[in-house]
């Protein structure tokens, strides 16, 4: 798996521009005392098509929601997606109970999450996303071994989004969402809300076009779930990462 890593470190999609960029929060909205579970050790990193900018509103909410939603699961609580992460999915159908694993021991958890947005498409009232989810570079630690959570097939996903109605004219600002922080201190959704996650995208091209958009070539990748490595996959840095908002 290593032989790709620096391919991955210069084909990631760059979003920065010197486009001047909206600050995202105050320094008072920062969560005092915010952190990933202590359990989750891999971070994230994002790519996108042409065209779809990583540091728009609507983008920096699929983000923060795909993000907060692994984190959840992987930390069995809620509390464990980023602040905001509750409110802003408090309306959404079908919505998974995080406090109330069937595994009540956490993993604990290695690696690198890839995420792509395949797609962005404006709503009547948000946007809808495809996200293309990597997790099979995302691994468990058990008696100093590796395991890998899925086989070789990136997860292809479907976030709907509601919009503050003061934001949905003005989602193509660009604004203070990248830095060297693995996760934000101060509540990014700022008032965007979830209304469906359908973690298996009805559009079934989606599936081949995520598994082209991985940073691993197929036949790279671990080719069934739970196989045993000496070494995880490397933990690369995260990408665009979240600033500090307590120094803005």
């Amino acid at each position: 798996m290593s032989a790709v890593l620096a391919a991955v470190v210069v084909s990631v999609s760059a979003c920065g521009t010197d486009e001047a960029k909206m600050p995202i929060d105050t320094p008072e909205s920062a969560v005092a005392g915010y952190s990933v579970p202590e359990n989750v050790d891999y971070n994230v990193r994002w790519s996108t098509e042409p065209g779809i900018d990583l540091l728009s509103r609507p983008a920096v909410a699929v983000r923060a929601y795909m993000e907060s939603y692994y984190l959840a699961i992987h930390g069995h609580a809620l509390s464990a997606g980023y602040p905001g992460f509750a409110d802003a999915t408090s309306q959404q159908r079908d919505r998974v109970d995080f406090d109330h694993s069937n595994d009540p021991e956490l993993e604990q958890l290695v690696g690198t999450q890839f995420e792509h947005l395949l797609a962005m498409t404006p709503t009547e009232d948000g946007w809808v996303a495809t996200v293309c989810s990597g997790n099979y570079t995302v691994m468990a630690e058990k008696g100093g071994r590796f395991f890998n959570l899925t086989g070789p097939s990136p997860q292809a996903e479907t976030v709907r989004m509601v919009a503050p109605e003061q934001a949905q004219s003005v989602a193509s600002e660009r604004i203070v969402a990248e830095g060297a922080e693995r996760a934000p201190s101060a509540d990014v959704f700022a008032g965007w809300t979830i209304s469906e996650h359908d973690p298996a995208a009805r559009d079934q091209n989606a599936y081949a076009e995520c598994d082209a958009r991985m940073p691993d070539a197929r036949d790279a990748r671990p080719q069934k779930a739970n196989v045993p490595h000496d070494t995880p996959y490397p933990t690369l840095a995260p990408y665009p990462g979240w600033p500090r908002y307590d120094e803005n």
